[in-house]
């Protein structure tokens, strides 16, 4: 294996270099086969659809073209401490806003920004890890068939980014694992540091660098020392990245912590936790491709548990390889089971990337066994996907309609300087590609069923008219009406 050195390169075979370039271009094939053969469109025709993708969308938009200095995105305008970022916070949004800042932004961006981002992965991958042509070929076929980069490869969503960042990830440690070295280490800790920020889960992955030291594990009080000051920098983490998070008034951990008492917490807490124990294990709890991966995830993790021979050695020798994944697998269910949900796509999304970058580490530590076993999991996915033509249908459904002009939301004004970001601020009762994909850049936009006189953004968009005394109707058309508070300029 190489950390560096350009020289290097020239010493690949043929075969080497070909599959090389075949897999940092295969994030571009793939593109192609699901736009253009799937499903027939251009992938230039893309639009976000979903009210996830347009919210990543139209915030990229606002942060790429405005700075810091955008409207509110937030649910019934409640804001984070500060900014004024969305539910999903700054960390992927800052990622996309790069990429729009250097190649510009339009309705089909995040897709092509996702196959890049994968790319650079692949890239990283070559650069860093002489593979055999073998295991080269291993990385590539399962990259092609993994059932969730082809599902969401087509869509804006933020699955392709996940899938690079763990990517690289699991590149840089099995690069530590075999070399050390105090800079890897430092790069991994600042790395995790960064990812978390995408997804707060992602703090699981500094577990492997608490007690690993050039391929072996310490056990020691030093251990006891590291993992209790994990456990207080995560908590710092999740404290400091909600800082700039609005509030998602739908997700579990909110109802949560809005228990009225401590026995509602815990009642709260143990029933959503069974629900999705159930939810996981179920066979028939969702559609054929979710269920695949859960069991995909379950079954790798416990392989991985018993080939590590951790319980067999009573934690006195063990494969350290096979116990990484083990652990980090493990985490990643037990955090979903405890804080998240099981169920309509997302333990799915927060599953799917951790799975293939736990894969690749395996295949580059020579753990080939485990790629039979993943291949025919993902040949599975693949037929699942033909005979079930309803999820690619579903996945694709408004994808390649382009969104209806609402030139009445061309009456609405950015204020360069503002008193407040809800001056910059539009309320919506329908997050849709419609209206969303019309609102200027700058203008942030914050959901409300129900939009009344005590809302303090500048905007509101309705289907119907309101009865209303604080704002007026400025414009309309048959799409609906656009308020904006009297007084306001």
């Amino acid at each position: 294996m190489n950390i560096s050195g350009k020289h290097e390169i020239y010493k690949l075979n043929k075969p080497q270099l070909f599959l090389g370039l075949l897999l940092i271009v295969s994030p571009w094939i793939v593109l192609f086969i699901t736009t253009k053969v799937l499903v027939h469109h251009s992938v230039f025709s893309s639009v976000p659809c979903w009210s996830d993708e347009l919210a990543y969308w139209h915030e990229v938009l606002s942060f790429s073209q405005k700075g810091f200095n955008f409207g509110c995105y937030s649910m019934n305008e409640v804001l984070p401490k500060y900014l004024s970022f969305g539910a999903h916070g700054f960390g992927t949004v800052s990622v996309y806003a790069l990429f729009g800042k250097i190649f510009g932004w339009k309705t089909y961006s995040i897709v092509i920004a996702n196959a890049f981002f994968m790319s650079l992965a692949f890239l990283c991958l070559n650069s860093i890890v002489k593979l055999s042509s073998k295991n080269l070929f291993y990385i590539l076929l399962f990259s092609l068939t993994y059932t969730p980069l082809i599902l969401f490869t087509p869509t804006s969503m933020t699955e392709l980014l996940n899938l690079s960042v763990l990517t690289i990830y699991f590149v840089i440690l099995y690069a530590y694992f075999k070399h050390g070295g105090k800079k890897l280490l430092v790069f991994l800790f600042v790395f995790c540091t960064a990812i978390s920020f995408i997804r707060i889960i992602y703090i699981v992955l500094f577990l492997p660098l608490l007690f690993c030291r050039r391929g072996k594990f310490q056990f020691n009080h030093k251990w006891l020392i590291y993992f209790i000051s994990w456990i207080v920098f995560s908590a710092f983490l999740f404290l400091l990245n909600n800082l700039f998070v609005s509030p998602y008034p739908d997700s579990f951990l909110n109802d949560l912590f809005s228990s009225n008492n401590i026995n509602d917490f815990i009642f709260n807490f143990i029933n959503h936790f069974f629900e999705n124990v159930g939810n996981l294990l179920n066979p028939f709890s969702d559609d054929k491709i979710q269920v695949l991966l859960r069991y995909f995830v379950i079954i790798s993790c416990m392989y991985c548990l018993v080939k590590s021979k951790i319980l067999q050695s009573r934690f006195k020798s063990f494969t350290f390889e096979y116990f990484i994944v083990f652990l980090i697998l493990f985490s990643f269910i037990l955090i979903n089971i405890a804080a998240y949900d099981v169920f309509d796509w997302r333990d799915y999304r927060v599953l799917a990337p951790v799975l293939f970058g736990c894969v690749v580490f395996l295949i580059l530590s020579g753990k080939r066994d485990m790629i039979f076993f993943s291949l025919a999991m993902n040949f599975l996915g693949v037929i699942f996907l033909i005979v079930s033509p309803e999820i690619v249908e579903s996945f694709n459904k408004g994808r390649y309609t382009k969104p209806i002009e609402n030139k009445v939301l061309n009456q609405i004004r950015y204020t360069e300087n503002p008193t407040t970001r809800f001056q910059n601020t539009i309320v919506v009762q329908n997050f849709t590609k419609d209206i969303v994909l019309n609102v200027p850049a700058g203008i942030g936009i914050t959901h409300a069923e129900e939009p009344s006189d005590e809302l303090q953004s500048n905007y509101i968009f309705s289907k119907n008219k309101l009865k209303l005394s604080t704002y007026k109707i400025i414009n309309s058309n048959e799409m609906g009406y656009l308020y904006q508070k009297v007084g306001a300029n």
